[in-house]
């Protein structure tokens, strides 16, 4: 009986020694990617303010950020350019006052350019009248640490456009439309050349949009559909503090979001910014971006 529970752990021994054996000769197991992390911002900059609180504007967000879409700052091209070289930031402002409004900043040290560009979407009056002409600016990165391509697409859309989420009746209105739709497009586009993240005013209520559910309005545009698609911030993580301009939450920061499997890039949190001299708060996500 003793030889035949010696046979028996001699046998196991040898065969636990061979599947070891095996096991060192397959390829190990891949390691989980690694992530890394980036914030990214967006931050209606009233263009009437003094200089000295758009400075402090300006300051408070790009503390607080790596991508950062600007709003109403047009006017203060020179001074962007001036500041964004002795700061260690990239600027995009093309054109003149309303095409630049919609200004684009990075973190030299974080992103390299590789692509940029402006769409004209409407001018809903004509030269020179209010409101302004519409463009979606945009600017394609390559984010040094993770090596992915980011592009960040801005806009600013007319201000009061809806009521309780149902659209007002006007030009304006249909100018909004337009561009809503141009952002959704300029975003498929753009998401086959790497990660998508859309900012901007909106001027639509995040609550009440999707309350109402307007056909072409930013939720049933953007949000409503299913993946892939963009998704906002309010989508995510819901709507915090007491909104972005008064009681509204019309400052957005989205990004593309894939199915599970083929996502590389996550909005992981947000958080919204007050304390500024506008009237509007900032909005900043952090992301995590697969290396």
């Amino acid at each position: 009986m003793r030889s035949t529970t010696d046979w028996s752990t001699r046998a196991l021994g040898a065969l636990a020694g061979a599947v070891a054996l095996v096991a060192a000769l397959l390829p190990a197991a891949p390691a989980a990617a690694a992530s890394v992390g980036f914030k990214a911002a967006t931050l209606n900059i009233y263009y009437g303010l003094s200089q000295a609180d758009f400075v402090h504007d300006l300051n408070l967000i790009a503390s607080k950020a790596d991508l950062v879409g600007l709003n109403e700052v047009g006017a203060r091209k020179a001074f962007l350019a001036s500041w964004a070289a002795d700061n260690g930031w990239w600027l995009y402002a093309p054109g003149g006052t309303n095409q630049a409004g919609e200004a684009l900043i990075a973190k030299k040290s974080m992103f390299d350019v590789l692509d940029k560009g402006s769409i004209f979407v409407c001018d809903t009056n004509g030269p020179g009248e209010v409101p302004p002409a519409r463009y979606n600016n945009w600017v394609k990165y390559r984010h040094k640490t993770s090596g992915r391509n980011v592009t960040h697409i801005n806009a600013h859309a007319v201000a009061s456009i809806e009521t309780a989420g149902r659209p007002e009746d006007l030009p304006r209105t249909r100018c909004a439309e337009t561009q809503f739709q141009g952002l959704k497009e300029l975003a498929v586009d753009k998401q086959d050349e790497g990660q998508v993240i859309v900012s901007g005013d909106l001027n639509v209520d995040f609550s009440a949009d999707r309350s109402y559910g307007y056909a072409k309005f930013p939720w049933q545009v953007f949000e409503a559909n299913e993946l892939p698609n963009l998704r906002s911030n309010y989508n995510l993580y819901g709507e915090k503090g007491t909104g972005t301009h008064g009681n509204r939450h019309i400052d957005y920061v989205y990004f593309w979001k894939r199915l599970p499997e083929h996502q590389l890039m996550w909005m992981i949190d947000y958080d919204i910014v007050g304390g500024t001299r506008s009237d509007h708060n900032g909005v900043v996500s952090t992301f995590s971006i697969q290396s």
